[in-house]
């Protein structure tokens, strides 16, 4: 297996994803060799390049309040950015996509995601949430060498480009060295993804790193900060993953949460899955503000969600996850009663599904099952139901990207903002026909009705495809790179 090297001056750019060369990838579809667009044939062009973009005649759904939905409307495209949305836009000398077919909407946010664990898919599905404690972050993530982080963080979100998702934040705590951080925001890069980065604690200690920590956030971040983002207006933004009062003493959450204000970054952290109490704390340490994401919070009590709503925090649930490995129902109803900003977020791949349909339908379906079980319990008949397919999708899109501080940028199909687009194929067997567009979006449609997906205006996939040069014929290395890892770890004869 290849050892981790330096990037050199000749690292491929976000523009010249389309049209690589090599082969095809089993699992995820890239372009072939000899397709249209890389042998010039101009009866097929794909956009991938272009300053200006007409996506024509689709059903858009802006995620606009203003704008809603458009039938047989364009979308107008220009150097990144959304320039207009509706019917017959004049797109001049733009490259086409046709959406006639497809459903139109803004790229998923997904509020929380460890994209390294890619590489170790599969492991904990049948994982209590202490047995993952102790068993991922005790044991697997020590074993993580920087080509191991490089290839997680690329396949990972690779894997959320390839299901609509254009925006994650990526909560990465196998800081092990500076080069495992360097090589993760490598792979974020590399993939082409707009990413809000959350430096987390090493991987290499659990008792050190999780267990009342008295170690303070790792001062790497400060370089982390200025050498790979020394401004905040491109794909890439930088976040700390902090400990929080679950797993940190009083002293360190000041010494982290002060220092992620002192570089005007968000600050993330898991809270509420032990028990309740850890907001408590922050008010109590005069720590409460609108720049803190509280990630899970299924045990924390109705008053503590109400100081998160007063501060104007926000919080990201991650329904499969937080089901399957006990920490608690998913707390949506909470959070929106507390007028906290609602998020969504995949959590970890090495359990379950990779996919922001998934987590979308998880997050309203037992939402609306918990409303429901008062009427129930009565005996009595459900009348009308407390959350709408409207809503779930804003929780994935417009609401993600507000949790993120993004929603100036993204999480809508609005003039002005940049181009994070998706377009659900509405003519497959699973989505046609299309009476309700967003219903199709949230109930019906999967990873394999995705066709295209634009970031930043860039086409990353194209015709199911994606366009990634960098990962082509790479994934045997995720492979062996996984195998090793389970290996050492104790969890692969």
């Amino acid at each position: 297996m290849p050892t981790d090297t330096p990037r050199t001056d000749g690292s491929v750019s976000r523009r010249s994803y389309l049209g690589a060369s090599g082969g095809a990838l089993a699992a995820l579809s890239f372009a072939p060799v000899g397709s249209a667009t890389e042998n010039g044939d101009d009866s097929a062009p794909t956009p991938e390049s272009a300053d200006r973009i007409l996506i024509e005649n689709g059903t858009v759904v802006t995620v606009d309040p203003d704008l809603g939905t458009r039938y047989d409307a364009d979308v107008l495209v220009e150097d990144g950015r959304i320039e207009d949305v509706g019917r017959g836009l004049d797109g001049g000398d733009a490259e086409r996509i046709d959406a006639g077919d497809a459903i139109v909407c803004p790229g998923f946010v997904n509020a929380h995601i460890h994209a390294w664990q890619a590489g170790v898919r599969g492991v904990a599905g049948d994982w209590s949430f202490m047995e993952y404690l102790d068993l991922m972050l005790g044991e697997v993530s020590s074993h993580y060498n920087p080509n191991d982080a490089y290839l997680g963080n690329l396949f990972g979100a690779l894997e959320q480009l390839n299901a609509g998702t254009t925006t994650i934040l990526d909560w990465f705590h196998i800081a092990n060295s500076p080069a495992h951080t360097n090589r993760a925001v490598d792979a974020l890069e590399d993939a082409g993804i707009r990413a809000v980065f959350a430096h987390g604690p090493p991987g290499d200690d659990n008792e050190t790193w999780w267990e009342a920590s008295t170690e303070p956030h790792p001062d790497d971040v400060r370089r982390l900060a200025e050498e790979r983002f020394p401004t905040d207006d491109g794909l890439l933004r930088l976040a700390l993953g902090i400990r929080g009062p679950d797993y940190s003493t009083d002293e360190v959450v000041e010494q982290d949460i002060e220092l992620a204000r002192e570089l005007d970054v968000l600050a993330s952290m898991h809270i509420g899955s032990l028990g309740p109490g850890g907001v408590e704390t922050l008010e109590e340490l005069d720590l409460l503000g609108d720049d803190l994401n509280y990630v899970h919070g299924n045990r924390l009590t109705d008053e503590e969600f109400d100081l998160i709503g007063e501060s104007g925090g926000s919080v990201t649930t991650t329904p499969e996850v937080e089901m399957q490995m006990g920490m608690g129902m998913p707390p949506l109803r909470q959070t929106l009663d507390a007028d906290a900003i609602p998020s969504l977020g995949v959590d970890i791949v090495s359990n379950v599904s990779g996919d922001m349909f998934t987590q979308t339908r998880f997050g309203l379906q037992t939402q609306r099952a918990l409303d429901n079980q008062p009427t129930v319990e009565a005996g009595e008949q459900v009348q009308e139901l407390s959350l709408t397919a409207a809503e779930a999708l804003e929780f994935a899109t417009i609401e993600g990207a507000r949790a993120l501080g993004l929603e100036d940028e993204i999480g809508s199909l609005t003039p002005g903002k940049r181009a994070d687009i998706t377009l659900v194929r509405a003519d497959d067997i699973n989505t046609t026909p299309v009476h309700d567009p967003v219903e199709t979006v949230v109930f019906q449609a999967g990873v394999a009705n995705v066709d295209t997906v634009l970031v930043d205006g860039t086409v990353v996939k194209h015709d199911g495809e994606l366009r990634n040069e960098v990962a082509r014929n790479r994934q045997q290395q995720l492979v062996q790179s996984g195998q090793r890892i389970l290996r050492r770890s104790g969890l692969l004869e």
